[in-house]
Formats: structure tokens, C-alpha cells, sequence
């Protein structure tokens, strides 16, 4: 029987900070990857002389001036500083991003309506009434003609759900979702440009190895402090006991198992899990499907769009050969398009067919632009937060806990983090294990 002290399961971003974390501290540490290659979300394919994040755009940024810091200091000088460019196309006109601070190029019609009844929603908010739901958020905060025409059918687009079934925990997530601020937005009405979400104004991303050589930067230090690291690892028993944790019968972690796969995935196969089953109906979540587009030409000069409309099947497209220049050949660029699915459904045989048609829709592009098209399929995408999750979740990671399991990540604590939030997560839990 192989023996640690800590077992981690998955060893995508969240597992390998954690494994790093933990050993520099002299604890012995394996992880237990069931994929072929780590790195989660955060993998890359070179293809064709193109660098493709499989995982969908990710951008390093941050409120969070410590993590900020860590997070460039792991690429050194692998790094590109970019001053974003993102747009919402909303009705075929680009705004940009956020939609607050863009007003100021819509028509003075839709400027007005916006703006109107953006204070009127905030004149109208009484002391004691607090949102409920993401619906009532949404409402609540930028007032009727910006829900209507762009955060509505945005997030009905990406989450696949009801609005008032999703929950407000994640917003509050500190840089999850920019909030409005009432000078801005007059200012952006009587025609002014102005900078929204100040912390993702500008973002980093590695200049070379695509987004995956974050991920390495990790991984490389961690092997070098003994790290183990197993692949193709299929999950099937694990029990706990005052001796330590049994993984499969064949592997023991003597004082913690560290968790990044998805919450049902752990609980599924833990012994005497009968407590945890009336909890797991509430875990949901959604796949995300990238589809990867070589073009011939160099890109438009902007780094994401995001699209509201119904018709077209992504909810989000990205020029990342402007993340880096090395991501796509001279004179090529590379478009990463974005769609959620639910997790019950199939992905339609004429899904890439469709996303193609509606990308060309959307830019100037013709059918012998294109060079190549590569669908990705990520299982697990994003947690859907639901009315009923913070209680189940709750749930389940303090039964875990009794059992010295900790559950950390995106898809340990079942949170909506970014790829910083995760950082801060896995160090705060990591450095409270560390001193015991």
C-alpha cells in the first residue's frame, strides 16, 4: 500500500496549489488525476502551429493585490499585460463592457431609457427589501431596460435555468460580477467614456504555452519538492478511519484527503454515504463546449464579446490571439467560442455546424477564412447555485470534515470561483491545515 501524508484528488488547478502549498512544508503529498494530462480547466493543445486553451478564455486579474502579485510571480517573465477590450454586442451594435459604462454609444433614445430606469430602481429600493434570487437581483440593481436587453437573456443564455432558482452567494463573491456605480452610469448616459470593473481593466495571460503554462508553473515546482503525481486514475472506494484515509484499498493518506473533483463524485463512493444522498439531488451544474476556430487573418482589436441575442448559440466569444501573439501563426488569429449545456442533455450533432454559421454572422468573416474548426467538451463547466445548494453543500463538507477529508476548489467547495479566488481558497485552507 502506498502512504502519505495527504491524498488529493484531482490535480487540476485547484489540486496542484494545494500539493505545491503543501510541500513546502515537508508533507508528503500524492495526487490522483483520472485524466490522461492534469490541469483541469486550465489544459492547452497546440494545433497546427495555434495555441488552444481547451478549458475556454481565462485571463489572469485580480482585487486581490497579494494573490495578483503570486499569481505573475509564478510566470516571471512568461507574461503578457493587456488593457482589455470587451464588448456586449447587444442588437448588433458593440457596447462596451461593462454595459454600464458603455451607454454612452447607443442612440440617445436608449440612452435615456437606460439611464432613466436605472435610477429609478434605485430611488425605488427601500431599506428593508433584499433580492431573493438572481432575477430580483438583476432588476434591483440596474433597473429595467439594461436587465431587459442584456443581463436577463445573458444569464438565461449561460446558466439554462430559471432566474429566480439561482441564488445570490456567488455574486457576492468579491470580482465575480462588476456592480454598478450611479456617477458612472450618468456619466456614461450624457455621452461620456468611462472605465468599468477597474480590477479586470487590465489583465495578464502567459506569453507563451497558452494559459496552460500558469498551470505548469505549478506543477513543475511541485514535482521538483517530490510531488506525486498519478494519471488515468479511476476513483472507485474510499473509506475513513482513525488510521487514516483508504483510497481503493490501495493508497493511504495517514492525516488529510484534500478534494478538487466535483462534490458527488467524492460521495458517491465513500462508505456509509447514505447521510450525504438526500443532499446530492440538489448538485448541479452545466458542461461548457469550446469550439476552437483558426482564421487566416489577424484579428479584429478587441479580446472578448459577449452576446445577449437568443438566436446565436454561444454566449461568448473570445479573440485570444490577442491575449498573446503567440497563439496563433503571423497573420492568423484564433476565436474560442463559448456554449453551456445542460447536464442531463446531449451535444447536438449540429452544434459546431451552428456555431460556426452564427460566428460569421457576427464578423466580417467568409467560409475560406476559416483554416480550422475543434470542438472541446468540458464536463463540468460551471456550478449552477441554486436556491437549495448552500444548504447541501453545507451539508455535505462538514460531514466530510468529521472524516479529515477537506473540500476546496471550484468543484470541492461547489463555488463559482475564478481562477484567483481559487488561489486565495486553496491557501487559506492549506495554511489552516499547516498549523494544525
Amino acid at each position: 500500500m502506498i502512504e502519505v501524508d495527504v491524498v488529493i484528488l484531482g490535480c487540476g488547478w485547484a489540486g496542484i496549489l494545494a500539493a505545491y502549498r503543501l510541500a513546502k512544508h515537508n508533507i508528503t503529498v500524492l495526487c490522483l488525476e483520472k485524466e490522461r494530462k492534469p490541469g483541469g480547466l486550465l489544459r492547452t493543445e497546440h494545433y497546427r502551429d495555434f495555441v488552444i486553451d481547451t478549458g475556454g478564455s481565462h485571463v489572469i486579474f485580480s482585487k486581490d493585490e497579494q494573490v495578483l502579485s503570486a499569481l505573475l510571480g509564478l510566470l516571471g517573465e512568461n507574461v503578457v499585460r493587456n488593457v482589455r477590450s470587451s464588448f456586449i454586442n447587444l442588437k448588433g451594435r458593440l457596447v462596451p463592457y461593462p454595459i454600464e459604462t458603455g451607454l454612452y454609444v447607443l442612440p440617445p433614445e436608449d440612452r435615456f431609457e437606460a439611464v432613466k430606469s436605472f435610477l429609478e430602481a434605485m430611488l425605488s429600493r427601500y431599506r428593508d427589501f433584499e433580492p431573493k434570487n438572481l432575477l430580483e437581483w438583476i432588476y434591483f440593481m440596474y433597473g429595467s431596460w439594461i436587465a431587459g436587453n442584456y443581463l436577463e437573456p445573458y444569464n438565461k443564455k449561460i446558466w439554462k435555468r430559471l432566474l429566480d432558482q439561482i441564488s445570490l452567494e456567488w455574486v457576492s463573491i468579491p470580482g465575480r460580477l462588476p456592480l454598478p456605480d450611479w456617477k458612472e452610469v450618468v456619466k456614461a448616459a450624457v455621452g461620456l467614456p468611462s472605465t468599468g470593473y477597474i480590477e479586470q481593466a487590465v489583465f495578464y495571460y502567459p506569453a507563451k504555452g497558452g494559459i496552460e503554462a500558469l498551470f505548469n508553473s505549478v506543477y513543475e515546482k511541485a514535482l521538483a519538492l517530490g510531488v506525486r503525481v498519478l494519471t488515468n486514475f479511476q476513483l472507485l472506494s474510499l473509506r475513513a478511519n482513525d488510521n487514516g484515509i483508504i483510497v481503493n484499498n490501495t493508497i493511504k493518506a495517514r492525516k488529510y484527503l484534500i478534494n478538487t473533483i466535483p462534490l458527488p463524485d467524492l460521495v458517491k463512493v465513500i462508505d456509509e454515504y447514505d447521510y450525504a444522498t438526500t443532499y446530492l439531488k440538489h448538485f448541479d451544474y452545466n458542461k461548457v463546449v469550446v469550439i476552437a476556430v483558426g482564421v487566416n487573418r489577424p484579428a479584429p482589436s478587441c479580446h472578448w464579446i459577449y452576446v445577449p441575442d437568443e438566436r446565436i448559440v454561444f454566449h461568448r466569444y473570445a479573440w485570444v490571439s490577442n491575449y498573446s501573439p503567440n497563439n496563433a501563426p503571423p497573420n492568423h488569429s484564433l476565436a474560442l467560442l463559448e456554449i453551456t449545456i445542460k447536464k442531463d442533455e446531449d451535444v447536438a450533432k449540429s452544434l459546431v455546424a451552428s456555431a460556426l454559421r452564427d460566428f460569421l454572422e457576427l464578423t466580417d468573416l467568409k467560409e475560406d477564412n476559416i483554416v480550422f474548426v475543434k470542438p472541446y467538451l468540458n464536463e463540468y463547466g460551471y456550478p449552477i447555485h441554486n436556491l437549495k445548494i448552500k444548504e447541501a453543500r453545507d451539508a455535505i463538507l462538514r460531514w466530510l470534515k468529521k472524516k479529515n477529508i477537506l473540500s476546496i476548489g471550484r468543484w470541492g467547495s461547489w463555488f463559482y470561483y475564478n481562477m484567483d479566488q481559487v488561489y486565495r481558497n486553496v491557501q487559506d485552507v492549506v495554511d489552516d491545515l499547516v498549523k494544525g
